[in-house]
């Protein structure tokens, strides 16, 4: 009985997980494809992801906290970018940072925030670059993979190639991992009878 009870527990965990993955993944598309249309704002995406994302993370951590949290949501979202740019560059980038964001929030202690924010800020730090990456390292690629699909948003990539390099890239990736820490704080300020109620501290 208490095997089923608990085997009911982590289907019931693994589909919220898979719920607030749905709805990242969501958010990405939605922002990437109204505001992301204009260059400097596609840059800063990752940014803009790691303030309202800290949201959903906290929330997801709160309700549904479980070994290998990061990395799920790493395949998950991984998966979906897996050809958003050259190589799968982006989608490895991002498992590789679900990763590192839970062997941090392992050892660092799981059921503290400050725990929970370093996992989040690792796994955003992996999105942030596997943004970057492409754009400063394989730009003939990126270019040439684009060109292929026809693709309309091809203006739009060439711009973005333009603005980034290797400062810039670390500058804005430094930038993701101190808004990943301030969305989640803001995500633990919303949410703190959540957090009380899982234990979170």
């Amino acid at each position: 009985m208490a095997s089923k009870k608990n085997s009911n527990n982590v289907v019931r965990k693994l589909i919220t997980i898979g719920i607030f993955n749905a709805l990242m993944i969501a958010m990405f598309f939605a922002l990437g494809f109204t505001i992301g249309l204009f260059p400097p704002i596609l840059v800063v995406l990752p940014i803009i992801l790691s303030l309202v994302g800290g949201i959903i993370f906290m929330l997801m951590i709160a309700k549904a906290d479980m070994p290998g949290i990061f990395i799920i949501s790493g395949t998950l979202l991984g998966v979906c970018f897996l050809t958003m740019a050259p190589g799968g560059v982006m989608g490895i980038c991002i498992f590789l940072g679900g990763v590192l964001g839970e062997i941090i929030f392992s050892l660092m202690g799981r059921k503290k925030f400050l725990a929970a924010a370093t996992g989040f800020a690792s796994f955003m730090l992996g999105f942030a670059l596997g943004e970057y990456v492409p754009f400063v390292f394989m730009k003939s690629a990126y270019i040439a993979q684009e060109s292929a699909k026809g693709s309309q948003s091809l203006e739009i990539l060439k711009r973005c190639l333009n603005i980034l390099n290797v400062q810039t890239m670390i500058i804005l990736s430094i930038i993701t991992v101190i808004a990943a820490y301030l969305g989640s704080l803001w995500g633990k300020k919303l949410l703190h009878k959540h957090f009380e109620k899982a234990g979170i501290v």
